[in-house]
C-alpha cells in the first residue's frame, strides 16, 4: 500500500518538458529525453499563457494563408520576381516566430544524438514516397485535366533555371517550412493540445498551406509524417533532410523526363 501511495503521488505531482513535452520529475532543470533546461515558472502552462500561444499560431497561419491564397490565386503575381518576393515573405514569416520563441525552440536546432542510419531511412522513405507520388499526381493530371504539369516549365527560360528550381521547390521549402511548422507551429500547439492533437493539427494546416485540394491526398500523409519524425528525434534536421529528399526527388524526376519527351 505505501509503494502504491507513492506511485499516485507521483503521477499526481509529475510535470511536462516545456520543449518536448515528454514527463518529467518536478523540479528537474533538464529534460532526461531532449536535454533542453527547465524554467520553473513555465511547467505548466496557464490559461494566459495557452490563449497567448492561440494568438500567435492564428497570426502565423492567417499572415502564411493570407501570402500563399494572393501568390496561388492572383495571376498579377504568377511572375519570377514575386515568386520570389512570396518566397522571402513566407521564409522570413517562419524565421520570424521561430527565432521570436527562441527560448522554446533553440533545442530543436540541436542533433545531439544523429544516426546515419537513422539519416539513410528517413531519407529513403521519403524518396520512395516522392516517386510514388508524383505517379500518381501525373496519372490524376492526366486523367481528370488531360494535362500534363510541370514545374520546369516556370523556370526553363531562366539561365541556370534547373539550379534555380532546385533552390525554390526543395531547398528553401525544406527549411523553412521546417521551421514554421514543424518548429513554431507544432512546438506552439503543445502549449494548447495533446501530442496526437498536435501533430494532426500542424500536418492540416500545412496540407491546406499549399492551396492544392487535389494535393491534399498526399499532403496530409506527408505532414504526418515530418510531425511524427520530429516528436519522435526532438529535432528539425531528420525532418529537413527528409523533406529535401522528397522534393529534389521531384524536381530530377521532372528533369528526366523532361530529357527523355527531349530525345524522343
Amino acid at each position: 500500500m505505501d509503494n502504491l501511495h507513492i506511485h499516485i503521488n507521483n503521477d499526481e505531482t509529475a510535470t511536462h518538458c516545456s520543449t518536448c513535452n515528454e514527463q518529467i520529475a518536478p523540479g528537474s532543470r533538464f529534460c532526461k529525453y531532449c536535454g533542453a533546461a527547465q524554467i520553473q515558472e513555465c511547467y505548466t502552462s496557464s490559461s494566459e499563457e495557452k490563449w497567448i500561444a492561440i494568438k500567435q499560431l492564428g497570426l502565423f497561419f492567417v499572415i502564411d494563408a493570407v501570402i500563399c491564397c494572393i501568390a496561388g490565386f492572383t495571376d498579377f503575381f504568377k511572375s519570377f520576381t514575386w515568386h520570389v518576393t512570396i518566397d522571402i515573405l513566407l521564409a522570413s514569416c517562419a524565421v520570424f516566430f521561430f527565432f521570436y520563441n527562441w527560448r522554446s525552440t533553440r533545442s530543436l536546432l540541436n542533433w545531439k544524438s544523429f544516426s546515419i542510419t537513422k539519416l539513410l531511412f528517413y531519407c529513403l522513405s521519403a524518396i520512395l514516397a516522392s516517386f510514388t507520388v508524383s505517379f500518381v499526381v501525373g496519372w490524376l493530371n492526366r486523367a481528370l485535366f488531360s494535362k500534363v504539369f510541370s514545374y520546369y516549365a516556370f523556370y526553363e527560360d531562366l539561365h541556370h533555371g534547373k539550379l534555380i528550381m532546385i533552390s525554390f521547390i526543395a531547398v528553401m521549402p525544406a527549411l523553412f517550412e521546417e521551421i514554421g511548422y514543424r518548429g513554431f507551429l507544432l512546438q506552439k500547439l503543445l502549449q494548447v493540445v495533446d501530442k496526437k492533437q498536435a501533430i494532426f493539427i500542424s500536418a492540416f494546416l500545412f496540407a491546406i498551406m499549399h492551396t492544392s485540394f487535389i494535393s491534399l491526398f498526399w499532403l496530409i500523409p506527408f505532414g504526418l509524417y515530418l510531425a511524427y519524425i520530429r516528436m519522435k528525434e526532438n529535432t528539425l534536421w531528420y525532418g529537413v533532410c527528409v523533406h529535401f529528399c522528397f522534393n529534389f526527388t521531384v524536381c530530377m524526376s521532372e528533369f528526366y523526363r523532361l530529357e527523355h519527351l527531349y530525345r524522343h
